[in-house]
């Protein structure tokens, strides 16, 4: 029998915040074992008013639930973010996170990133060979427990994207994303070029923020020609691990994707960063294959399917 290294808590259920709570308890030891006095909650705010692409506040009562839960439960809950808004603090007003605070009996302390103004830096890789920096936030750096709260989508690069993308792409300074890509603007993307780049870089971020647990609240996904858009898939499922790879490698699959021919888990599971390979997880509470389901890929997967390079074990030394 294949040895399990990496555990996975997977519920299924029609409450949001009951099923976030549930995937937790699932992995209960593992996640009080990282369990800090402050710690931080990651959404994910693709759009500042596409509730759909965007994390909903019952998935952060869910996991603040659960917090409060433990033998010693965090003096200070941050939420920080650095979304996709057309004013700043727009998610926060339309979504509803400001009640937040009043809810529970610890500080929650909503952190917009975009303000953040200690930065540090760490090269990334660009299309032509070259080299350029991508600025990590010394908020997100300092914390001494992350959770990564990711909704299962489709995406334009890397075929899904999950708890590990959320967490460096949703954190590091905006101007710097794109580069990500592996080039200067977005105009000047192409496929598949950019998602050899993108996953490289996601793996060399991933050693500085990867998060201490993987919280994936799939009560709906989005499929299609995410990571936006409007295709939605009632799921009913929620996923959580202290491995992120793990995690992202559960809900991958039950999205219809095999995990291990994705580059971003490929590569994390070849480097020995986490466990991607399902024979290696060990999936508490739901069966998967009761879960699993077909999202509609986005239109140009084939094209993100071709993310291998020959010289990845030296970018990635």
């Amino acid at each position: 029998m294949t040895e399990k290294r990496a555990r996975v808590g997977l519920s299924r259920g029609e409450n949001r915040r009951q099923n976030v709570y549930a995937a937790l308890e699932l992995v209960r030891a593992d996640v009080e074992s990282r369990m800090a006095e402050q710690v931080m909650l990651k959404p994910n705010f693709l759009s500042g008013k596409n509730q759909l692409a965007s994390s909903h506040a019952d998935a952060m009562r869910g996991a603040i639930d659960f917090l409060l839960s433990t033998p010693k439960p965090p003096t200070e809950i941050l939420i920080a973010e650095a979304g996709n808004e057309d004013y700043p603090g727009q998610a926060w007003d339309v979504f509803g996170y400001h009640a937040l605070d009043a809810e529970y009996p610890v500080s929650i302390r909503l952190v917009d990133l975009h303000n953040e103004t200690n930065w540090v830096e760490t090269p990334i890789l660009l299309n032509d060979g070259s080299e350029t920096i991508a600025r990590m936030p010394k908020t997100v750096l300092d914390c001494p427990c992350t959770i990564s709260v990711a909704i299962p989508k489709t995406h334009d690069v890397c075929v899904v994207t999950l708890a590990l993308k959320n967490m460096i792409m949703g954190t590091i300074h905006k101007p710097d994303r794109v580069k990500m890509h592996g080039f200067p603007n977005h105009a000047s993307r192409v496929l598949p070029d950019e998602a050899r780049i993108l996953n490289i870089n996601l793996i060399r971020l991933s050693r500085f923020l990867a998060p201490d647990v993987a919280l994936i609240d799939g009560a709906w996904g989005l499929q299609g020609d995410g990571p936006g858009g409007e295709d939605g898939l009632p799921f009913g499922v929620a996923a959580a691990s202290t491995d992120v790879f793990a995690a992202d490698a559960v809900m991958a699959k039950a999205m219809g994707f095999e995990p291990l021919e994705l580059g971003l888990l490929h590569y994390g599971h070849q480097l020995g960063l986490g466990v991607a390979d399902l024979a290696e997880i060990d999936v508490q509470g739901t069966r998967l294959a009761d879960v699993v389901r077909s999202f509609k890929p986005h239109q140009s997967t084939a094209l993100q399917m071709q993310w291998q390079t020959a010289e990845a074990e030296r970018l990635l030394a």
